[in-house]
């Protein structure tokens, strides 16, 4: 079991929004906490190489304090795991820290 809980596309906005809202009072009203990213690499908007994921990354974290990335691990997204290293070496040079969530939500 587990209380944290993403919506495939987001939490708001879109076709289904008004489901979506319905859906966050049912979610909170069974203590299950709702997160969205407000960060991405861009892997599912097709980016084909490694440094436009990165450059897609630093470009959505600009100077936000604390970040939540959206990144994908299919199949086909061989390039987000190539990248990665990189990517956790740019956020710790920028003085990010890493938690889960279960640590931001204690």
């Amino acid at each position: 079991n587990t209380n944290i809980f993403r919506f495939p596309g987001g939490s708001g906005g879109g076709k289904y929004n008004d489901l979506k809202l319905e859906a966050k009072e049912l979610l909170e009203e069974n203590n299950i906490v709702s997160i969205d990213w407000n960060a991405l690499n861009g892997d599912a908007e097709g980016l084909r190489t490694e440094e436009k994921l990165l450059n897609r990354l630093k470009a959505t974290i600009q100077d936000k304090q604390s970040v939540i990335i959206l990144m994908h691990d299919a199949g086909d997204k061989i390039k987000t795991y190539n990248v990665l290293p990189e990517i956790i070496q740019h956020l710790k040079q920028e003085g990010y820290e890493f938690k889960t969530f279960y640590d931001l939500l204690d």
